[in-house]
């Protein structure tokens, strides 16, 4: 019995040594430290700023290929006119074409009648039995009838020959107007044809163009995504250091009691004022508060919103100023005197969103805002600015901490 026991006891042993050889043989990765993030996020700046700089250069291409088409289409506006210019020269020649068809047509109807004319009298002689007009003279009854016939004939001959002539010769004329006419139209034709060949050129170019234009468009808003999936990397990265400096503390968020004045939203001081870091470098009128995006901003007391801003849409981490002067989304609150009478005017910056209006007055504690990142912003965070009698003052020296 004890032998069996004894058996059961080293299997067990046996099975807790390999579950313990188990867990240890897999590794165990530990949380990333500050440094860690920090170094990772200078390196996300890093990719950012050589994107941007390609992006740049994108646009200055951009830019000159804008103006070469610009160029084509002030070239294709001033073709289209010379095309107008040629259509109306056409035109006019064709109505020139159209008038001399109508007078040739009129000329060639009056030839027709005078040879009808001649065709009658011909008739006229050959049913008299006659050749010539010897007949016509012999008919006369005396010699004074003779002589005016015999003018009368000659005259009538000569008329009808001159009329004759003239009709021809003014048809010969149309049609050598026509003919001219003619070759005009043909000469405008061949130049209307050779404008419209170059107008094809010039609208090839400017499609071949506005492809290079499109695809530099592409390439420039590829990388402005990344750019922008950058700023999310950073922004949790900056959510990972505010969680490391919560743990650090014990959990939660620091407090800060002001007296009067409220601490205005829930999170940890991540820049202080005139803080001397590579984003403010000494040029920090107030103090940042990080926080995750979204959290509630509330007014340290009561009073009067004297302005706000609440248009900017680039509620992410960048290095540069986009909106608000810098500021982004912001309000500013006129707290009036204090009890030592002085004037404080406090600022909110960099919101994601504001939740108050010009002119509304404000109570102690009231939510006038969501933590963002719009404006020179790195990441989520409350830039918190303190003025007392128009200038401006560190707010920490109004607080002490709690927590």
């Amino acid at each position: 019995m004890k032998t069996r026991s004894f058996k059961i006891f080293s299997v067990l042993v046996s099975l807790f040594l390999l579950v313990t050889a188990a867990f240890t043989a897999t590794p165990v990765y530990a949380a990333k430290t500050k440094s860690q993030l920090q170094n990772e996020i200078n390196q996300l700046r890093s990719e950012q700023k050589a994107n941007q700089k390609k992006i740049n250069s994108l646009k200055n291409d951009i830019n000159k290929q804008q103006e070469l088409k610009d160029a084509i289409m002030q070239q294709m506006a001033l073709v289209s006119k010379e095309i107008d210019a040629c259509n109306r020269q056409i035109n006019e020649v064709n109505a020139k074409i159209a008038a001399n068809k109508a007078e040739i047509k009129q000329k060639n109807a009056e030839i027709e009648k005078t040879k009808l004319a001649f065709k009658k009298r011909l008739r006229a002689i050959y049913m008299s039995n006659t050749n010539s007009n010897v007949q016509v003279l012999l008919g006369a009854d005396d010699f004074a009838q003779f002589l005016e016939l015999s003018q009368l004939t000659a005259s009538v001959a000569a008329k009808d020959k001159k009329m004759i002539e003239e009709i021809v010769a003014a048809v010969k004329l149309l049609e050598e107007k026509q003919a001219e006419n003619n070759t005009l139209l043909e000469e405008q034709m061949t130049i209307k044809n050779t404008i419209i060949q170059k107008q094809n050129a010039l609208a090839e170019q400017n499609n071949e163009i506005q492809a290079i234009i499109s695809k530099l468009n592409s390439s420039k808003g590829s990388l402005e995504s990344a750019n922008q999936t950058k700023d999310a990397q950073i922004n949790q990265k900056y959510a990972d250091m505010a969680e490391i400096d919560r743990a650090s503390s014990g959990g939660g968020s620091i407090d800060y009691d002001g007296g009067p004045f409220l601490w205005p939203a829930s999170g940890r001081i991540s820049a202080y004022y005139k803080s001397n870091d590579s984003v403010h470098n000494g040029n920090h009128n107030g103090v940042d508060i990080a926080a995750p995006f979204g959290t509630k901003i509330m007014a340290i007391s009561d009073g009067v919103v004297k302005e706000i801003r609440n248009s900017c849409p680039h509620n992410y981490g960048k290095r540069s100023n986009c909106c608000g002067n810098g500021y982004g989304n912001y309000v500013i609150i006129d707290h009036g005197k204090g009890s030592d009478g002085k004037i404080y005017v406090a600022w909110y910056a960099h919101m994601q969103s504001v939740a108050v209006s010009p002119g509304q007055t404000i109570k102690r504690g009231q939510i006038i805002g969501y933590v963002g990142s719009t404006g020179f912003s790195t990441g989520a965070h409350l830039h918190f600015g303190l003025k007392v009698n128009g200038g401006w003052v560190d707010p920490m020296s109004y607080y002490t901490k709690v927590k």
